[in-house]
Formats: C-alpha cells, structure tokens, sequence
C-alpha cells in the first residue's frame, strides 16, 4: 500500500501516492541518496480543519553517504536529526503541505527489493500541518510506498 499518513493532535490524514522516487545526486566529492514522494488528494482522507482546503502533500529527504551500491539497500536504515529550529536550513528534510517545513527524527528502513522498486517505510515527525504558531503537538508522517530508484552516479 503506497500512503502517507499524518497522525495530527485532531486525527488522522491518509494520502495515497502518486510517485515515490529514490536516486543519488553527487556534488564533488560528496554523494547523496533521495527519496521523494508526492501525494495525491484524489481519495485523501482529510481532518476536519483541513477539508476546506484540500492539500496535496511531498516530501523530501537526502541522506550522505561515503559509497552507494542499490544491491546492498534492503535490510538498510538510515537517520536524519534534521534540523533543531525552524530557523535553520532544512533544505535536506522537508514535508510540504501548505508550507514547506522542516522533517525531523527522519528514520528510512528499506524493506524489500524487486528489480528497481524499493519498499521503504519513513518514518519523521513536523509542525502540525496546519497550525504554524507551534501551539500543536508536531504531527508524526509515515510514508510507505514501492520507490522506483530513477537514476545514480
């Protein structure tokens, strides 16, 4: 089941996903692996503070390493602190709803592998989606879906 779920202080919100894509970009000597997902809200399931305005939502997360062979992935996991403030740049972790948003506690497990199509499971927490005064509880996301690796280096 490809979804991203939003467990908010009001409830639940279910998104199926559209597109969930991994590659690898490197930049000197530096080389990253990403993951990125986009949602649809065609069939979402939204809270009651939000059904007004119907969002659809992505995230983005990219994960340094030293090396990177898509053979040894499964059974994988990786971490991303994020950012500590909403100050900083979280350019490498972010959720976009209405606004874009800083993912923190990012934990990636990659699950299984069929030729090019990784089941990952990403686990992170942000803002509450829809209440920017940090008055809420973060929201915990939970994304599950078969990522197509596109393209490496």
């Amino acid at each position: 089941m490809n979804q991203l779920t939003i467990t908010r202080f009001n409830g639940t919100e279910v998104f199926p996903i559209a597109s969930a894509h991994l590659f690898t970009l490197r930049d000197n000597e530096d080389l990253t692996l990403w993951f990125e997902i986009e949602a649809t809200k065609e069939g979402a399931h939204f809270n009651a503070d939000t059904l007004v305005y119907p969002a659809t939502p992505s995230a983005e997360l990219g994960i340094r390493m030293a090396q990177f062979d898509s053979s040894k992935l499964v059974g994988q996991q990786f971490t991303h602190p994020g950012i500590s403030s909403d100050d900083g740049d979280s350019c490498c972790a972010l959720f976009y709803y209405y606004e874009h948003q800083p993912l923190r506690d990012n934990q990636v497990s990659i699950l299984s592998q069929s030729r090019n199509i990784f089941k990952i499971c990403w686990i992170a927490r942000t803002q509450d989606v829809n209440f920017y005064d940090g008055s809420k509880p973060d929201a915990k996301i939970e994304i599950t879906a078969d990522f197509t690796l596109t393209s490496t280096c």
